[in-house]
């Protein structure tokens, strides 16, 4: 009878986060993408850091949707070490965003005419808007990971909040 016990998940939590965490990833690779078209080519641009790990960003948002349906203890644990995969590629895009906020855009516009001045002062200004929006996105984001990650090892039946004759989680 075990073995055909609902795993303890809030199914409208871990839909909203894993919503969320959609969100997010789309925010980090659309911001990616700018960043990726409009900064001058730097050795750090040339990665596209930001795109790759906002698509491993969107992964765990995608798995809590499914594992709020199917409540299945496999779906969850590939939940939990995707989400610790997942903060691995957020740590990556903060440091990223961190160094590339004003990294390569600052040049000598003086001998340049004036609407080339004007253009490449407009563009700086949108890579900067994406870095802080990539920036805010995934500080978020690691929030929202993390609290996925919880409530997935609170759902598990080797959990300690987990009792095993109700399968319900104890209040202590």
């Amino acid at each position: 009878m075990d073995r055909y016990r609902y795993f303890i998940f809030n199914q409208r939590s871990m839909v909203l986060l894993g919503l969320f965490q959609i969100a997010f990833s789309t925010v980090c690779i659309v911001s990616g993408l700018i960043d990726g078209i409009f900064r001058t080519e730097s050795q750090l641009s040339i990665t596209r850091a930001p795109v790759w790990a906002g698509m491993v960003m969107g992964v765990p948002g995608l798995l809590a949707l499914f594992s709020s349906q199917r409540k299945n203890p496999v779906l969850v644990n590939v939940l939990i070490v995707s989400s610790l995969i997942s903060y691995v590629a957020i740590l990556i895009i903060i440091v990223y965003s961190s160094l590339t906020l004003n990294y390569g855009e600052e040049e000598e516009l003086n001998s340049a005419p004036v609407h080339v001045t004007h253009t490449k002062f407009v563009l700086n200004k949108v890579v900067k808007g994406a870095n802080i929006a990539m920036l805010a996105a995934s500080v978020c984001s690691a929030f929202v990971v993390l609290l996925v990650a919880y409530l997935g090892c609170r759902s598990l039946p080797h959990c300690s909040c987990y009792d095993s004759v109700t399968g319900m989680v104890s209040e202590e």
